[in-house]
């Protein structure tokens, strides 16, 4: 039986990714966050609308989004409990600025995307920063033989929980890939009615 659940948040796995952005008191900047979806070509995002990132993001509308995987659990955390400073100098991590916009990808990151905003939306203390992404960049040992994505070995960090406490989680071996539920219950159900046919 389902109750209902007072909380003041649910998150209920999100990739934890740093985004990245020019500073114009540090050069350039990352912070941590887990909020973002995309789809087809943009990318959506979401933070405090007072906090350096959207403030440095609204004055230069390019940034990029860098996932880490679990080796970096503890500089995803230097970079998220450290406002307004240079993160690049907390964390030892190092960057390189993107090719289509001004902002630092994340070395150790294996997955970067660029992207350019084409809207910023207020939602009381958050700001949806709505972009196009320009350019995606992947480590080589994520790209097979036929120029498509590893995912069953890409491991991001997930962030769960509610307004009480939050973990990270970590993906294990175990994948499946999209369609063969389906195409699999479709073949026995063929088989099913061949024999129901006889």
């Amino acid at each position: 039986m389902k109750k209902t659940f007072e909380t003041r948040k649910l998150y209920f796995g999100f990739p934890v990714f740093f985004l990245g952005y020019k500073d114009d008191v540090h050069g350039y900047n990352i912070s941590t966050s887990s909020s973002a979806y995309s789809l087809g070509s943009m990318m959506v995002i979401a933070m405090r609308t007072k906090g350096n990132a959207i403030t440095e993001i609204t004055k230069h509308r390019q940034f990029t989004v860098n996932i880490p995987t679990q080796e970096l659990t503890k500089e995803s955390e230097l970079a998220g409990f450290n406002s307004r400073k240079d993160k690049f100098a907390i964390t030892g991590l190092t960057y390189t600025l993107g090719e289509t916009v001004d902002a630092p990808l994340v070395d150790a990151c294996p997955v970067s995307i660029e992207c350019e905003v084409i809207e910023m939306v207020e939602c009381g203390a958050l700001t949806n920063v709505i972009a196009r992404v320009t350019r995606r960049v992947v480590d080589d040992s994520l790209i097979d033989e036929n120029e498509a994505f590893r995912s069953e070995i890409f491991s991001p960090i997930s962030y769960i929980g509610d307004g009480a406490a939050r973990q990270y989680r970590y993906y294990n071996d175990e994948a499946i890939k999209m369609g063969s539920i389906i195409k699999k219950i479709r073949e026995e159900q063929a088989a099913e009615q061949e024999n129901a046919d006889k």
